[in-house]
């Protein structure tokens, strides 16, 4: 039994304590681009929404120590509507029921 609780001590000690602030937007690309700024050391995420269907999502703020130079932080991405049209400038890289998410250099 001692050997069952030490082993579990030290198994809890070794698991990753990893959390993921932001809450789910019910959209599979959206909730995966979220989730990978915030891995890769963004702090804030800027979205601006436009009346045309199109909304414009980057890292705003980074954390200091993360000094990576990783996409996620490093590029624009574009949330399309269905039915609306895709701007010649961007890569598709996701797509799900509700949007098409693209993504393009600064």
């Amino acid at each position: 039994m001692r050997l069952f609780i030490l082993l579990f001590g030290i198994l809890q000690g070794c698991a990753s304590r990893t959390k993921i602030g932001f809450y789910p937007a019910n959209s599979m690309c959206m909730d995966s681009l979220f989730a990978n700024m915030n891995y890769s050391g963004c702090k804030s995420v800027m979205v601006e929404k436009d009346m045309y269907g199109i909304s414009k999502i980057y890292c705003e703020n980074t954390h200091s120590e993360n000094k990576s130079n990783s996409s996620w932080r490093r590029k624009e991405f574009y949330a399309i509507a269905f039915g609306t049209a895709m701007p010649n400038d961007v890569k598709p890289i996701c797509t799900d029921p509700f949007i098409i998410l693209t993504s393009k250099e600064k």
